[in-house]
């Protein structure tokens, strides 16, 4: 037996990022020291901005290292470029520490797919290991470190790098082509097919990442692969999520789309691990073994499409299917494009996500806009829900579709989030039903909306990327605001992005190349308890907590504290006078005064109606420092729940928006779920008294009463409660009791009613609303050149285009059905004379189309100038079109042109010119061609009528006035390339 090991010393920092995110994916990062009261002060904003190659782009998020104090302690950033270029850089300055690119990338251009422009590298998020100071990653390139040779020349390795130099560890690279499927061995690896876009997952000694698809092109299998971090040790598992028998047979067409599909790409969220588990979530396939035929989540399925799929990890690192979900509508999600594989998989926290009967929670949003809420330990297998539906924790469904998934956030109550494409980011709660099952409720949203396209990222606790990063504070307002931290604009970050934390720094990349560092340009005088958490405080009284404080650097005096309103109150007096020496620590008493309070308007209250809850302020402590460039304030976060001395009644949200459901000719009512959360803020146990609803509030209010009976109860008109609690049930203090409502229509319209509940804690109500309407129906059409006419076939033939001009056709869907169309996968042509004229805007993927409207897609031949007599050339590609009709089905639109230059001199009998064009040669230490003829008013057409008549093969024109005639061709040696622009006399 061989022993190796890396050998040095190691380093890492609590600040530190090495991976992307944490490992079950939740999108809570406590380790970043980002206090919300700098971020949102002037002195928060971008301290530098790098770009590297013009066509570089980074998909892959940076990590963030510091140094073992042997090779200087520095924090650093690890970048990886599509280009396949690694780079670190410092962390601090940004200046560039080291780079090496690893191998030539593969090219996009031999895909027919436009999703990563240009080149396809490093694109899924890379891994370090701190106990070895390597970094992990897979890379896409070509046999033989080739830098082209089409898709069956296309390979993937696997590399080892140490983050000091960014040499290779011994026994890397490992080529990963070649290898067989350990759960069906007729099923190998083959990387020009497939796209490694999630992050990656270090997993004891073995890295796994998983593979998908480039639009769905080509023979390819959804694939998670495990190599092993020790030397030579190579792959040691490789699991395809579709395998014999109810795939497709194996074919050895790479070119036939026979491959089973299921793909893992989810936005490029990381595989989850809570490291003995691994969780992902796969898109389209083929094969559909269920069918419609329930099945356990614990038994063996062949086609896991459209699946949350849960592998068991042996010791030495096989992978083996332990448990899955399949949504029942499975096979029309498929026939759609709304990929469940959008979105990863989020493990949220066991401490805080559970409740009867669940341990862990699982969560994912994908293509089709439902949020699945599972048992991490029982996912759900298919159909095994009431009325053969999904047998999961809860289905939330979202404005639209979502990419990348889900953040959580495991403090103040414990809240999700998710951001639908051109909508809010809303954020749900975790609650508790009446009979301690967990359930969300939708607690609030932002006042914007996210980008209209593809690319919104993954929220990282209340951060996500559209026109630039946002940040919102993670927990809702009272009337549910997320309310907004106002940071310095950044343009529009590369899709799929989240904020990657430093030391005080957060990193992020645009969409043109540019790697962003933000933070603050001053460093902090002092380091101080922060947040202060008050607990529960009862309205009428106070509460007072110490803030302890050490000086990190040498300061002149304290000059005085200032709180953020007066219900927080801290003195100047308290504070130590005099100076202060580095390493000196001072503490202060920091109350929140709530005597004045009232949840009533008090007569001569100081303060207004006051309501119950989580509330949250600050105490700023100002200096006079000693040292230069440091801050002369630091605020100090403070928080705390206000509670009612009686008893006190809150229902949130205050409307709870059902959305549309599409109604069918089914005699059962098509059905949407929702909730509310019915809380008692107060101090002493509140009783439920009644319950009534009505349409409105208009005086005089007809209420219809009703009361808790089992599974059906009515809480509107077409509004009803699973769980309502019974009259006369006693919420104990801050007890929060989730309400499941169910919205029913069978007839198109729109639906209201008032739900009010009766207490010895008040009264107060929701406003229940929703609509009904049909299904979309597409409709698709090709315009004809001819007028505003449209051709139902999806054949985009431009004919012949002039060299030098631009012609537009356009695509067009409609909409003739009751309900919004989604388009649910678009990839546009992007070539540089065939293209899509605004491929993020015009037909992208999520985009709705309302009912009776119709979109459009124009579509350019851009064709380049070029000499007269150049031979034609053909351009083709297409543009694949789905939507949520399920009738519509995908549309490979087939675009073609033929390039044609313009045509001068003599012509043959059929037409074509005698002279075609060869290039632009030097004609100088020899002539090229031995007869001048002198023409006056020479240009091209009248030199090659002069040579032709006078018997000459070749005529070239020279300074526009020269007119050259011989037979015997220019060499080749003396041949310019276009691009060099050594003929550049204008020439008729």
């Amino acid at each position: 037996m061989a022993l190796s090991c890396f050998l040095g010393a190691h380093g890492l920092a609590s600040t530190d990022t090495t991976g992307d995110a944490d490992p079950p994916q939740s999108g809570y990062l406590p380790n970043h020291n980002m206090n919300p009261d700098i971020v949102n002060s002037p002195i928060f904003g971008i301290l530098w901005k790098n770009q590297y190659g013009s066509k570089e782009k980074w998909y892959a998020k940076p990590l963030v290292y510091t140094a073992a104090a042997a090779n200087g302690g520095k924090q650093l950033v690890f970048l990886a470029s599509s280009m396949n270029i690694i780079r670190t850089i410092d962390a601090v300055t940004g200046t560039l520490i080291t780079q090496r690119q690893v191998q030539p990338p593969f090219l996009q251009s031999e895909l027919g797919c436009t999703d990563i422009p240009d080149f396809i590298g490093i694109i899924g998020t890379p891994v370090i290991d701190p106990s070895t100071d390597t970094v992990y990653f897979f890379s896409k390139g070509y046999k033989n470190g080739a830098s082209s040779g089409g898709v069956v020349n296309g390979i993937y390795k696997f590399y080892a790098v140490s983050i000091s130099d960014l040499s290779d560890r011994p026994g890397f690279p490992i080529l990963i082509d070649g290898h067989y499927a350990d759960n069906d061995p007729t099923r190998y690896f083959i990387g020009g097919t497939v796209l490694q876009r999630p992050s990656v997952a270090l997993i004891g000694g073995t890295v796994f990442g998983a593979f998908g698809g480039h639009c769905d092109l080509f023979n390819y299998t959804g694939m998670v692969v495990g190599v092993s971090t020790a030397p030579n040790v190579g792959v040691v598992s490789i699991f395809a999520t579709e395998i014999s028998p109810f795939a497709p047979a194996v074919v050895t067409d790479i070119m036939q789309q026979q491959g089973g599909k299921a793909g893992i790409w989810q936005g490029g969220m990381g595989l989850a691990t809570d490291g003995s588990r691994l969780f992902f979530s796969t898109g389209n396939g083929q094969g559909h073994e269920n069918r419609e035929t329930p099945a356990s989540g614990r038994s063996l399925l062949s086609t896991l499409d459209e699946c949350v799929v849960n592998l068991g990890i042996s010791g030495n690192g096989k992978l083996s299917l332990a448990d899955y979900f399949e949504p029942y509508e499975y096979v029309g999600m498929d026939a759609g494009d709304r990929d469940l594989g959008s979105g990863g998989v989020a493990l949220l926290d066991p401490s805080v996500f559970k409740g009867a009967g669940v341990a862990r929670i699982a969560v994912t949003i994908g293509k089709n806009g439902k949020a699945y809420i599972m048992n991490a330990d029982n996912l759900g297998g298919f159909k095994l829900g009431a009325g053969a539906t999904d047998n999961v924790i809860q289905t939330i469904t979202a404005s639209g579709a979502v990419f990348g998934g889900s953040g959580s956030y495991p403090l103040e109550g414990g809240y999700i989030y998710f951001t639908p494409v051109g909508s809010p980011t809303v954020a749900y709660k975790i609650g508790l039903d009446g009979s301690g099952k967990p359930l969300f409720s939708k607690a609030g949203q932002t006042a914007d909306s996210s980008a209209g396209r593809v690319g919104v990222g993954v929220p990282t606790i209340t951060t996500y990327v559209d026109a630039g990063l946002r940040a919102y504070k993670a927990v809702p307002d009272t009337n549910g605001n997320l309310i907004k931290i106002n940071i310095p604009p950044t343009g529009g970050l590369n899709k799929f992005q989240r904020p990657v934390f430093g030391d005080s720094r957060l990193y992020v990349s645009d969409n043109n190349g540019n790697v962003i560092c933000l933070g603050s340009p001053v460093s902090l005088p002092l380091n101080c308890t922060s947040p202060v958490d008050f607990g529960a405080v009862i309205l009428g009284s106070t509460s007072t907590k110490t803030v302890t404080c050490t000086a990190l650097i040498a300061i002149t005096s304290l000059a005085g504290l200032a709180t953020s309103d007066p219900t927080w109150v801290a003195l100047n007096s308290s504070l130590p006078t005099g100076a202060l020496a580095q390493g000196q620590t001072f503490s202060f008493p920091v109350t929140w005064n709530l005597t004045a309070a009232s949840v009533s308007n008090a007569k001569n209250a100081s303060f207004g109606v006051t309501t119950p809850g989580v509330k949250s302020g600050s105490v700023t402590v100002y200096t006079n420092n000693g040292v230069a460039k440091y801050s002369n304030s630091l605020p100090v976060s403070l928080a705390g729940t206000q509670v009612s001395a009686k008893p006190f009644l809150q229902l949130s949200p205050a409307e709870v928006d059902f959305g549309g459901i599409v109604v069918s000719g089914n005699t059962t009512p098509n059905a949407i779920d929702n909730s509310f959360v019915l809380s008692n803020l107060g101090n002493l146990t509140m009783t439920i008294t009644g319950y009534g609803y009505a349409d409105d509030l208009d005086p005089p209010v007809v209420y219809t009463n009703t009361s808790a009976a089992g599974a059906g109860t009515r809480v509107g008109k077409n509004f009803i409660s699973s769980n309502l609690p019974a009259r006369g049930t006693q919420v104990a203090q801050g007890q929060s009791i989730i309400i499941p409502v169910t919205f029913q229509a069978d007839v198109v319209g729109n639906y209201q009613n008032i739900f009010t509940v009766w207490t010895d804690g008040g009264s107060s109500y929701v406003l229940m609303t929703g609509s009904a309407t049909t299904s979309p129906i597409a409709s698709f059409g090709v315009s004809t050149g001819e007028g505003d006419g449209y051709d139902p076939n999806p054949v985009m033939d431009f004919g012949v285009v002039q060299a030098g001009t631009t012609v537009t056709r356009k695509i067009r869907i409609c909409n003739s059905g009751g309900s919004p169309l989604e388009i649910t996968k678009s990839k546009p042509p992007a070539q540089t004379e065939l293209r899509a004229e605004n491929p993020t805007l015009d037909l992208h993927e999520g985009q709705f189309i309302a009912a009776g409207e119709c979109a459009y897609g124009p579509v350019d031949i851009a064709a380049l100038p070029e000499p007269v007599n150049t031979p034609d050339h053909t351009v083709s590609d297409a543009w694949i079109l789905n939507t949520n009709d399920l009738n519509f089905g995908v549309h490979d639109v087939a675009i073609t042109a033929v390039i044609r230059s313009k045509t001068v001199g003599p012509t043959q009998a059929n037409g074509t010119t005698k002279y075609a064009y060869l290039g632009c040669y030097y004609d100088g230490n020899g002539r090229q061609l031995a007869k001048q003829h002198n023409v006056a008013n020479n240009e091209n057409g009248l030199c090659q009528q002069t040579c032709a008549a006078a018997g000459y093969t070749f005529a070239g024109t020279e300074y526009h006035t020269e007119c050259w005639c011989g037979n015997t061709a220019p060499t080749a040696l003396k041949y310019y390339p276009e691009s060099a622009k050594k003929c550049t006399w204008s020439c008729p």
